[in-house]
């Protein structure tokens, strides 16, 4: 037998042989079907919501699943940021999800949702935490996928940016309300309207903390309001006191590491 014979002989017993795999595999492979779909990371969402949502029957063959669109149907979902869907073989499905985290709660005209850091609104979390703060005075209307704009956006990165600063101090914020002046919060130990405004939010969070640590526990009590808004400064407005102080106006330097201005900022 000449050369050509025998690389054809072999080429032949190649291409049978992998047809023999490949029969095999596709045997081996109809043979695996669905017992178990498994979830992982799910905090706000049930695993049983999880697995309702991505829609897999049990006893399905586990290589005609369609990867993409499992993970597509359970990202519809407004709390699913991303979901990543795997085969476990032999007979298994995993599902790892990255929910979005709610921060605050906001109230509009028509019903209470929830909004996370990155302003995506969602429906109220059934197992929500329960000091979650409130955003009013949100103004349309909003429904679960919508994104935050404007000022309602303004008011979650005024929280996302409390949260930064650590939870004695976001812990403190009850309420964010949108103003026509701009965000006023409310302090949760005090009920005290504090007049944010609108952007340059870590100097004015910087204030408030200097305020509810070192002010707050002397003159916490004589206040009506805390104004913010001014550079260099945080300015209370006082409740009358008699020959005292008689309702005005009071300011304390901010701390040293913002530069203090003697320029007095009028509140209106």
């Amino acid at each position: 037998m000449d050369k050509t014979g025998k690389t054809f002989i072999y080429f032949s017993v190649a291409v049978s042989i992998a047809a023999a795999l490949y029969f095999i595999s596709q045997n081996w492979k109809n043979q695996l079907v669905l017992r178990h779909v498994r979830v992982y990371d799910a905090r706000i969402l049930t695993d049983q919501e999880v697995k309702t949502i991505a829609d897999v029957r049990r006893g399905s063959p586990l290589f005609k699943l369609s990867l993409a669109k499992i993970s597509r149907r359970v990202e519809q979902n407004p709390f699913i940021k991303e979901a990543v869907v795997v085969r476990a073989l032999p007979y298994d499905l995993t599902i790892t999800v990255r929910e979005r985290n709610p921060i605050a709660l906001v109230a509009t005209s028509a019903s209470i949702l929830s909004v996370d850091g990155s302003g995506i609104i969602l429906p109220v979390p059934l197992t929500r935490k329960s000091n979650l703060p409130l955003i009013t005075g949100a103004i349309g209307t909003l429904s679960a996928g919508d994104s935050a704009k404007g000022a309602l956006l303004q008011a979650v990165q005024f929280l996302l940016d409390a949260e930064k600063m650590g939870p004695s101090l976001s812990a403190n914020i009850a309420e964010v309300r949108i103003d026509s002046g701009g965000l006023v919060a409310y302090t949760t130990a005090l009920s005290l309207p504090v007049l944010v405004g609108s952007g340059d939010f870590h100097r004015k969070l910087v204030y408030l903390k200097k305020f509810l640590t070192d002010l707050a526990p002397t003159d916490g009590s004589q206040c009506r309001y805390v104004d913010l808004r001014f550079n260099g400064q945080i300015v209370l407005g006082l409740h009358d006191a008699g020959n005292d102080l008689n309702g005005q106006n009071a300011s304390y330097h901010a701390p040293r590491m913002f530069p203090a201005t003697e320029k007095s900022g009028k509140v209106n």
